[in-house]
């Protein structure tokens, strides 16, 4: 009998071009898991459920990535990377130095200086989009500068 594969949720901010082009990225890796993305704009819609996100304060949620397993255990920022990083062929060794002493703090600091500087660095959309697009305006407003 086949093993299931877990499911991690990867809760990111869908308005940020480098998140958005990061979950596009690691739809196209291989990975252990059923990895679903979900944009932290989408929590309150109906339906929308991720295990034990709910303890997470609505600001860190667009601070940082924030990664759930099925249990309920949440990993966020560096953490939640590395999460997702140990689930995909070739990226296990990388995830496994992490845990190397002194360097899941530098993995923090720099996913923390590179979160600050996100939208001025990648842009950010109007809207939240998921990684299946966004949605255009109307067409009379796109002549108006609104993309």
């Amino acid at each position: 009998m086949r093993k299931q594969r877990e499911k991690l949720y990867v809760v990111y901010d869908g308005t940020c071009n480098l998140c958005i082009g990061t979950v596009t990225k690691l739809k196209e890796l291989r990975s252990n898991a059923e990895l679903i993305f979900v944009p932290a704009q989408s929590l309150k819609e109906a339906g929308v459920k991720v295990p034990g996100i709910e303890k997470v304060a609505e600001t860190e949620l667009y601070e940082k990535m924030h990664v759930a397993d099925e249990k309920g255990q949440l990993y966020a920022g560096a953490d939640g990377v590395v999460r997702i990083l140990r689930t995909i062929n070739g990226f296990r060794l990388l995830a496994m130095l992490y845990r190397l002493p002194g360097l899941s703090r530098v993995g923090d600091l720099v996913y923390r200086y590179i979160a600050k500087r996100r939208y001025d660095w990648f842009g950010r959309t109007e809207q939240s989009c998921s990684v299946n697009g966004c949605a255009l305006p109307p067409q009379h407003e796109r002549g108006k500068g609104n993309h």
